[in-house]
């Protein structure tokens, strides 16, 4: 199976991509352009200026940051250079070449906390039946407009309450958790909107704390390379990709009369053994210091 690009027409053009952004936020282009560029040299810039300016205390969950949320257009910025970015094009082709080999056939998709929407379009176009959760503000207006653009079936919630329990084959989640004041609610929920057997599909950098990302908790770092949030739901460790970005889990057990492969012991292992480098985030973020400087130079500037 041929799959999409990862770095689909509307992230190709900045020009476009300048365009939708002072239509949303109206704003002057040339601004606009600056703030991109500041961007693509810092990554977060965006956020941490307008986090600073709101006057909150980064990494602890307060009243104040959930209207930051709701009103920010900072995460515009920082969304569309994570998209271009190569790791994260790099993820986004992992699950989708993940689900091809092992079910070679459409799957019922939701996409939670998608942002801009790339993830679920990529999906859509790679033939799966995508649903788009994301908090309503300017990163889903934007998801929205890509959707109309590319003519995507791509379904768009705004409350998960409205999401059918037990519904989809596989949730994707994204770079979300970490944001979360309680990821282990979060987790039962989204496993709610499986069916048996199916698959979560997550990557949740807890051990991020960093002035670039003042959004991301501290008291969540207790949660860095552990699969407790994850097993307290009944969910598997099933395969995942070097640093657990991402790592799949599976609802429910697998029958105990079931034999493992070597390959598969082997895997989850391997896995298990990054989780042990993860864990020492719990402690310090000194382990993980190259993190941001690597993500900033993997980033995929505008042609000029």
């Amino acid at each position: 199976m041929k799959l999409p690009s990862t770095l689909p027409e509307q992230l190709r053009s900045q020009d476009k991509i300048v365009t939708w952004i002072a239509e949303l936020t109206k704003q002057p282009e040339k601004l606009v352009c600056t703030r991109l560029n500041d961007e693509f040299e810092n990554p977060g810039i965006n956020v941490s200026r307008a986090f600073s300016e709101a006057g909150l205390e980064p990494f602890v969950w307060s009243k104040g940051l959930e209207r930051f949320y709701e009103n920010t257009d900072a995460f515009l910025y920082e969304l569309v250079v994570w998209n271009r970015n190569k790791l994260k094009r790099r993820m986004r082709r992992w699950v989708a070449k993940y689900l091809a080999e092992n079910y070679g056939q459409p799957q019922e998709v939701l996409s939670i906390g998608d942002g801009l929407g790339f993830d679920s379009l990529y999906l859509a176009q790679a033939g799966h039946r995508v649903s788009y959760f994301e908090v309503p503000g300017y990163s889903e207006h934007f998801a929205r407009r890509l959707f109309a653009e590319q003519n995507s079936p791509v379904k768009v919630f705004t409350d998960l309450n409205k999401i059918s329990a037990e519904a989809y084959d596989v949730v994707v989640c994204l770079d979300v958790l970490e944001h979360l004041r309680e990821p282990s609610g979060q987790v039962k929920q989204i496993t709610g909107y499986l069916r048996s057997s199916g698959l979560l599909i997550i990557h949740a950098p807890f051990y991020m704390i960093h002035p670039s990302s003042p959004t991301h908790m501290k008291a969540n770092r207790r949660y860095s390379g552990s699969l407790s949030l994850y097993q307290e739901q009944d969910l598997k460790l099933v395969d995942g990709n070097f640093g657990w970005n991402p790592i799949v889990l599976r609802k429910l057990p697998d029958d105990l009369s079931t034999i493992e492969s070597r390959s598969f012991i082997l895997k989850v292992l391997g896995l298990r053994l990054c989780g042990l480098y993860l864990a020492l985030g719990r402690f310090s973020t000194l382990p993980f210091c190259w993190v941001y400087t690597y993500r900033r130079k993997n980033n995929y500037m505008f042609e000029t």
